[in-house]
């Protein structure tokens, strides 16, 4: 924390996809607009938890979508779809310090507002 040549680096392994053999490039049609990236968060959600459950780490990237020319020039993806993100998978190295890093939630009072 407040290192923020460290945060840098960390922040451009995005890029190297955290050295996952693995990465999903998750897409919608551009026509469906919010609606496409909303279907695409249930999707996504789903993936994750489903790698987890068969013993598969999974990081879900945001930043890859800020680049959508690179992924439509790499992958052939056409300007037809929207990028949202992508899913980089593969087996965790347990050994690696970035995965001893835990994040405090919210309580969920914090989070939600109850109505009666």
């Amino acid at each position: 924390r407040g290192d923020r040549e460290a945060y840098r680096r960390q922040e451009l392994r995005n890029f190297q996809l955290f050295d996952a053999p693995h990465v999903a490039i998750i897409t919608t049609d551009e026509s469906l607009g919010e609606y496409g990236a909303i279907d695409c968060g249930g999707y996504v959600a789903n993936f994750l938890l489903a790698a987890q459950a068969n013993g598969v780490a999974t990081v879900a990237q945001a930043s890859l979508a800020m680049y959508p020319e690179v992924l439509r020039e790499q992958l052939g993806i056409g300007a037809d779809r929207r990028v949202v993100c992508a899913i980089s998978f593969g087996y965790a190295d347990t050994a690696h310090p970035a995965n001893s890093y835990r994040t405090s939630r919210a309580d969920l009072d914090a989070a939600v507002r109850w109505i009666d």
